[in-house]
Protein backbone atom coordinates (compact mmCIF):
# COMPACT_ATOMS: atom_id res chain seq x y z
CA UNK A 1 0.00 0.00 0.00
CA UNK A 2 1.20 4.09 -0.32
CA UNK A 3 3.21 4.99 2.64
CA UNK A 4 0.48 6.81 5.26
CA UNK A 5 0.47 10.10 5.96
CA UNK A 6 1.92 11.10 8.92
CA UNK A 7 0.51 13.60 11.68
CA UNK A 8 2.57 17.07 11.77
CA UNK A 9 2.73 16.91 15.51
CA UNK A 10 2.80 13.39 16.52
CA UNK A 11 3.84 10.31 14.57
CA UNK A 12 -0.18 8.57 14.53
CA UNK A 13 -0.35 7.35 10.61
CA UNK A 14 -3.70 7.88 8.46
CA UNK A 15 -4.11 4.27 8.69
CA UNK A 16 -4.44 4.50 12.22
CA UNK A 17 -8.74 4.10 13.69
CA UNK A 18 -10.84 7.15 13.66
CA UNK A 19 -7.81 9.48 12.53
CA UNK A 20 -8.48 13.33 10.84
CA UNK A 21 -6.35 15.85 9.90
CA UNK A 22 -6.34 19.34 10.15
CA UNK A 23 -5.53 21.89 7.01
CA UNK A 24 -1.78 22.03 9.25
CA UNK A 25 -1.80 18.03 8.79
CA UNK A 26 -2.66 17.59 13.08
CA UNK A 27 -4.09 14.94 13.80
CA UNK A 28 -8.06 14.80 16.17
CA UNK A 29 -5.79 12.99 18.93
CA UNK A 30 -3.13 15.90 19.23
CA UNK A 31 -5.96 18.41 18.59
CA UNK A 32 -7.93 16.72 21.31
CA UNK A 33 -4.90 15.98 24.19
CA UNK A 34 -4.39 18.91 27.02
CA UNK A 35 -1.17 21.12 26.61
CA UNK A 36 1.60 20.23 28.34
CA UNK A 37 1.09 22.66 31.43
CA UNK A 38 -2.10 20.85 31.74
CA UNK A 39 -0.98 17.40 31.05
CA UNK A 40 1.40 18.25 34.18
CA UNK A 41 -2.01 19.43 36.39
CA UNK A 42 -3.44 16.27 35.55
CA UNK A 43 -0.56 13.63 36.54
CA UNK A 44 0.12 15.80 39.82
CA UNK A 45 -3.99 15.16 40.54
CA UNK A 46 -3.29 11.40 39.93
CA UNK A 47 -0.36 11.33 41.68
CA UNK A 48 -2.35 13.20 44.65
CA UNK A 49 -5.15 10.07 44.05
CA UNK A 50 -2.36 7.15 43.89
CA UNK A 51 -0.67 8.87 46.97
CA UNK A 52 -4.05 8.60 48.76
CA UNK A 53 -4.57 5.47 47.98
CA UNK A 54 -1.24 3.51 49.27
CA UNK A 55 -1.67 6.02 52.71
CA UNK A 56 -4.94 3.71 53.30
CA UNK A 57 -3.46 0.36 52.09
CA UNK A 58 -0.18 0.15 52.88
CA UNK A 59 1.52 -0.55 56.86
CA UNK A 60 -1.26 -2.83 57.95
CA UNK A 61 -0.28 -5.27 60.46
CA UNK A 62 -0.68 -9.04 59.94
CA UNK A 63 -0.26 -8.41 56.28
CA UNK A 64 2.31 -9.71 54.60
CA UNK A 65 2.54 -7.19 51.49
CA UNK A 66 1.15 -4.06 50.54
CA UNK A 67 1.20 -4.52 46.92
CA UNK A 68 1.84 -7.09 44.04
CA UNK A 69 3.63 -5.67 41.39
CA UNK A 70 3.42 -7.27 37.71
CA UNK A 71 6.82 -7.01 37.15
CA UNK A 72 9.04 -8.46 33.85
CA UNK A 73 12.48 -7.11 33.74
CA UNK A 74 11.38 -4.53 31.14
CA UNK A 75 12.64 -0.54 31.87
CA UNK A 76 9.62 0.33 33.18
CA UNK A 77 8.00 -1.83 35.80
CA UNK A 78 11.56 -1.73 36.95
CA UNK A 79 11.31 2.03 37.46
CA UNK A 80 7.78 1.54 38.77
CA UNK A 81 9.26 -1.29 41.76
CA UNK A 82 11.54 1.48 42.53
CA UNK A 83 9.56 4.49 42.93
CA UNK A 84 7.28 2.12 45.21
CA UNK A 85 9.74 0.24 47.47
CA UNK A 86 12.10 3.68 48.02
CA UNK A 87 9.30 6.87 47.40
CA UNK A 88 6.43 5.43 48.48
CA UNK A 89 7.72 2.96 51.45
CA UNK A 90 5.43 0.04 50.12
CA UNK A 91 6.27 -3.46 51.12
CA UNK A 92 5.92 -5.28 47.48
CA UNK A 93 6.16 -9.35 46.09
CA UNK A 94 7.36 -8.54 42.24
CA UNK A 95 5.94 -11.56 40.31
CA UNK A 96 7.31 -12.14 36.58
CA UNK A 97 5.29 -14.33 34.14
CA UNK A 98 7.92 -16.30 31.82
CA UNK A 99 6.12 -16.73 29.06
CA UNK A 100 8.80 -18.50 27.32
CA UNK A 101 10.04 -15.75 25.52
CA UNK A 102 11.76 -13.74 27.95
CA UNK A 103 15.12 -12.82 27.63
CA UNK A 104 17.72 -14.55 29.95
CA UNK A 105 18.93 -10.95 30.53
CA UNK A 106 15.59 -9.51 31.66
CA UNK A 107 15.28 -12.56 34.13
CA UNK A 108 18.91 -11.63 35.20
CA UNK A 109 17.55 -8.58 36.14
CA UNK A 110 14.70 -9.25 37.18
CA UNK A 111 16.59 -10.97 40.22
CA UNK A 112 19.21 -8.79 40.75
CA UNK A 113 16.66 -5.27 40.85
CA UNK A 114 14.07 -7.47 43.68
CA UNK A 115 17.43 -8.87 45.59
CA UNK A 116 19.03 -4.84 45.22
CA UNK A 117 15.26 -3.18 46.99
CA UNK A 118 15.14 -6.16 49.23
CA UNK A 119 11.53 -7.27 47.72
CA UNK A 120 10.50 -10.72 47.32
CA UNK A 121 9.72 -12.37 43.67
CA UNK A 122 7.73 -14.97 42.41
CA UNK A 123 8.97 -16.30 38.92
CA UNK A 124 5.36 -18.08 37.32
CA UNK A 125 6.00 -20.07 34.65
CA UNK A 126 2.60 -20.88 32.43
CA UNK A 127 3.03 -24.52 29.80
CA UNK A 128 4.64 -23.61 27.22
CA UNK A 129 2.05 -25.94 24.99
CA UNK A 130 -0.58 -23.30 26.53
CA UNK A 131 1.75 -20.24 25.64
CA UNK A 132 2.58 -21.51 22.46
CA UNK A 133 -0.91 -21.87 21.51
CA UNK A 134 -2.41 -19.03 22.60
CA UNK A 135 0.29 -16.92 20.77
CA UNK A 136 -0.40 -18.64 17.34
CA UNK A 137 -4.37 -18.75 17.45
CA UNK A 138 -3.82 -14.65 18.65
CA UNK A 139 -1.84 -13.94 15.62
CA UNK A 140 -4.31 -15.90 13.17
CA UNK A 141 -7.17 -14.52 14.79
CA UNK A 142 -7.01 -11.42 16.31
CA UNK A 143 -10.41 -9.76 15.87
CA UNK A 144 -12.18 -12.75 17.80
CA UNK A 145 -10.34 -12.55 21.01
CA UNK A 146 -9.31 -8.71 21.26
CA UNK A 147 -11.27 -5.56 20.98
CA UNK A 148 -10.85 -3.18 18.63
CA UNK A 149 -9.62 -0.65 20.75
CA UNK A 150 -7.28 -2.86 22.44
CA UNK A 151 -5.95 -3.43 18.90
CA UNK A 152 -4.63 0.11 18.75
CA UNK A 153 -2.63 0.00 22.03
CA UNK A 154 -1.19 -3.13 21.51
CA UNK A 155 -0.86 -6.23 19.07
CA UNK A 156 -2.97 -9.04 19.63
CA UNK A 157 -0.23 -11.57 21.37
CA UNK A 158 0.44 -8.46 23.70
CA UNK A 159 -3.25 -8.22 24.45
CA UNK A 160 -3.51 -11.86 25.19
CA UNK A 161 -0.39 -12.13 27.31
CA UNK A 162 -1.67 -9.26 29.46
CA UNK A 163 -4.67 -10.35 29.82
CA UNK A 164 -3.14 -13.94 31.95
CA UNK A 165 -1.03 -11.45 33.80
CA UNK A 166 -3.75 -9.26 35.03
CA UNK A 167 -5.83 -12.52 36.22
CA UNK A 168 -2.96 -13.89 37.67
CA UNK A 169 -2.27 -11.08 39.59
CA UNK A 170 -5.81 -10.54 40.36
CA UNK A 171 -5.12 -14.22 41.88
CA UNK A 172 -2.42 -13.59 43.78
CA UNK A 173 -3.22 -10.61 45.50
CA UNK A 174 -6.87 -12.29 46.56
CA UNK A 175 -5.19 -15.27 47.83
CA UNK A 176 -2.57 -13.53 49.78
CA UNK A 177 -4.95 -10.40 50.91
CA UNK A 178 -2.97 -8.03 49.21
CA UNK A 179 -5.10 -4.59 48.57
CA UNK A 180 -3.22 -2.75 45.91
CA UNK A 181 -2.01 -4.17 42.20
CA UNK A 182 0.67 -2.01 40.36
CA UNK A 183 1.81 -1.98 36.69
CA UNK A 184 4.69 -0.30 34.48
CA UNK A 185 2.52 1.09 32.02
CA UNK A 186 2.65 3.96 30.66
CA UNK A 187 0.40 6.82 28.76
CA UNK A 188 -0.94 4.93 25.23
CA UNK A 189 -0.71 1.56 26.73
CA UNK A 190 -3.66 2.07 29.27
CA UNK A 191 -6.58 5.02 29.15
CA UNK A 192 -5.22 7.73 30.67
CA UNK A 193 -7.00 7.94 33.49
CA UNK A 194 -5.53 4.23 33.99
CA UNK A 195 -3.03 5.76 37.30
CA UNK A 196 -5.89 4.87 39.68
CA UNK A 197 -8.69 2.33 39.45
CA UNK A 198 -10.85 0.56 41.93
CA UNK A 199 -11.55 -3.28 41.30
CA UNK A 200 -15.23 -4.28 41.17
CA UNK A 201 -14.58 -7.79 41.38
CA UNK A 202 -18.32 -8.68 41.05
CA UNK A 203 -18.33 -6.27 37.74
CA UNK A 204 -14.77 -7.51 36.76
CA UNK A 205 -16.49 -11.43 36.76
CA UNK A 206 -19.34 -10.70 34.66
CA UNK A 207 -17.27 -8.99 32.15
CA UNK A 208 -14.32 -11.13 32.59
CA UNK A 209 -17.30 -14.35 31.62
CA UNK A 210 -17.63 -12.74 27.46
CA UNK A 211 -13.68 -12.65 27.72
CA UNK A 212 -13.24 -16.09 29.15
CA UNK A 213 -15.47 -17.65 26.38
CA UNK A 214 -13.59 -16.37 23.51
CA UNK A 215 -10.52 -17.27 25.27
CA UNK A 216 -11.95 -20.96 25.62
CA UNK A 217 -12.86 -21.31 22.22
CA UNK A 218 -9.63 -19.50 20.56
CA UNK A 219 -7.39 -21.01 22.88
CA UNK A 220 -9.04 -24.16 24.15
CA UNK A 221 -10.54 -25.73 27.39
CA UNK A 222 -7.30 -25.02 29.24
CA UNK A 223 -8.29 -21.29 29.33
CA UNK A 224 -10.11 -21.58 32.99
CA UNK A 225 -6.48 -22.45 34.31
CA UNK A 226 -5.20 -18.79 32.74
CA UNK A 227 -8.12 -17.19 33.21
CA UNK A 228 -10.89 -17.51 35.53
CA UNK A 229 -11.44 -16.61 39.21
CA UNK A 230 -12.88 -19.01 41.17
CA UNK A 231 -16.16 -18.13 43.31
CA UNK A 232 -14.70 -18.70 46.08
CA UNK A 233 -11.81 -16.26 45.67
CA UNK A 234 -14.11 -14.02 44.60
CA UNK A 235 -16.26 -14.79 47.90
CA UNK A 236 -13.63 -12.87 49.97
CA UNK A 237 -15.26 -9.09 49.19
CA UNK A 238 -11.35 -7.59 49.46
CA UNK A 239 -11.04 -4.14 47.96
CA UNK A 240 -8.04 -3.93 45.30
CA UNK A 241 -6.76 -1.08 43.43
CA UNK A 242 -4.88 -0.98 40.58
CA UNK A 243 -2.50 1.68 40.10
CA UNK A 244 0.07 2.56 37.50
CA UNK A 245 2.77 4.99 38.84
CA UNK A 246 3.95 5.54 35.59
CA UNK A 247 1.06 7.95 34.28
CA UNK A 248 2.11 10.61 37.26
CA UNK A 249 5.42 11.45 35.83
CA UNK A 250 6.57 13.00 33.57
CA UNK A 251 10.21 11.08 32.40
CA UNK A 252 12.27 9.86 29.31
CA UNK A 253 13.70 7.01 28.32
CA UNK A 254 17.01 8.01 29.72
CA UNK A 255 16.19 9.67 32.53
CA UNK A 256 13.88 5.81 33.10
CA UNK A 257 17.62 4.35 32.34
CA UNK A 258 19.50 6.50 34.63
CA UNK A 259 17.84 5.32 37.66
CA UNK A 260 17.49 1.63 37.40
CA UNK A 261 21.14 1.23 36.40
CA UNK A 262 21.60 1.97 40.00
CA UNK A 263 20.69 -1.18 40.73
CA UNK A 264 22.50 -3.05 38.34
CA UNK A 265 20.03 -3.48 35.63
CA UNK A 266 21.25 -4.31 32.09
CA UNK A 267 19.63 -3.56 28.22
CA UNK A 268 18.66 -6.74 26.53
CA UNK A 269 20.03 -7.17 23.21
CA UNK A 270 17.97 -10.10 21.78
CA UNK A 271 14.41 -7.81 22.42
CA UNK A 272 14.25 -5.49 19.55
CA UNK A 273 13.65 -1.63 19.49
CA UNK A 274 10.29 -1.82 21.65
CA UNK A 275 10.87 -4.29 24.21
CA UNK A 276 13.42 -4.62 27.16
CA UNK A 277 12.37 -8.64 28.52
CA UNK A 278 10.34 -10.52 25.55
CA UNK A 279 12.18 -11.50 22.29
CA UNK A 280 8.34 -12.44 21.38
CA UNK A 281 7.75 -8.72 20.84
CA UNK A 282 9.57 -7.99 17.35
CA UNK A 283 7.03 -10.93 15.73
CA UNK A 284 4.02 -9.64 17.12
CA UNK A 285 4.87 -6.67 16.08
CA UNK A 286 5.39 -7.40 12.42
CA UNK A 287 2.10 -9.48 12.17
CA UNK A 288 0.22 -6.60 13.92
CA UNK A 289 1.99 -4.50 10.80
CA UNK A 290 1.10 -6.73 8.17
CA UNK A 291 -2.26 -7.05 9.10
CA UNK A 292 -3.58 -3.53 10.12
CA UNK A 293 -0.90 -1.35 8.70
CA UNK A 294 -0.05 0.56 11.79
CA UNK A 295 2.70 0.24 14.24
CA UNK A 296 0.83 -1.25 17.67
CA UNK A 297 3.62 0.91 19.99
CA UNK A 298 2.56 4.06 17.48
CA UNK A 299 -0.24 5.15 20.05
CA UNK A 300 2.39 4.84 22.80
CA UNK A 301 5.24 6.86 21.20
CA UNK A 302 2.72 9.28 19.87
CA UNK A 303 1.59 9.94 23.39
CA UNK A 304 4.94 10.73 24.47
CA UNK A 305 5.40 12.98 22.14
CA UNK A 306 2.60 15.16 23.44
CA UNK A 307 3.89 14.94 27.07
CA UNK A 308 7.06 15.95 25.88
CA UNK A 309 9.13 13.10 27.24
CA UNK A 310 10.37 11.84 23.68
CA UNK A 311 11.05 13.96 20.53
CA UNK A 312 9.09 13.69 17.44
CA UNK A 313 12.06 12.57 15.17
CA UNK A 314 12.96 10.20 17.81
CA UNK A 315 9.69 9.22 17.80
CA UNK A 316 9.64 8.31 14.47
CA UNK A 317 13.12 6.35 14.06
CA UNK A 318 11.73 3.82 16.56
CA UNK A 319 8.35 3.15 14.41
CA UNK A 320 10.25 3.26 11.37
CA UNK A 321 12.73 0.77 12.39
CA UNK A 322 11.19 -2.95 11.94
CA UNK A 323 13.04 -6.05 12.80
CA UNK A 324 13.96 -8.07 9.55
CA UNK A 325 11.99 -11.32 9.65
CA UNK A 326 14.45 -13.54 8.82
CA UNK A 327 16.37 -12.41 12.84
CA UNK A 328 12.71 -14.71 13.64
CA UNK A 329 12.61 -17.69 12.30
CA UNK A 330 13.35 -19.14 15.94
CA UNK A 331 9.94 -17.98 17.30
CA UNK A 332 8.03 -18.08 14.32
CA UNK A 333 9.44 -22.01 14.49
CA UNK A 334 8.30 -22.36 17.96
CA UNK A 335 4.93 -21.25 17.12
CA UNK A 336 4.04 -22.99 14.64
CA UNK A 337 3.75 -20.37 12.02
CA UNK A 338 5.38 -20.16 8.40
CA UNK A 339 6.56 -16.62 7.52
Amino acid sequence: MDNPVICSSCVLPSTFPGIKFNDQGVCNFCQASPNKTDLALIRNKLKDQMKQTIQEASGVKNRSYDCVVAFSGGKDSSYTLSLLVEEYGLKCLAITIDNGFVSEQALANCRTITSKLGVDFLLFTPTPKFMNNMYNRSIENPEQIHSKLALTRASSVCNSCISLINTYMIKVSLQQNIPIIAGGYIGGQVPKDGAVMKLDLKLQQSLAQGKLEKFQKAFGPNSNDYFAISDELLKTNQTITLINPMLTVAVSEEEIIDRIKKYGWIKTKDTGHHSSNCRLNDLAILMHLKRYHFHPYVAEVADQVRAGTMTREVALKKINELPKIEDLTEQAKKLGLIL
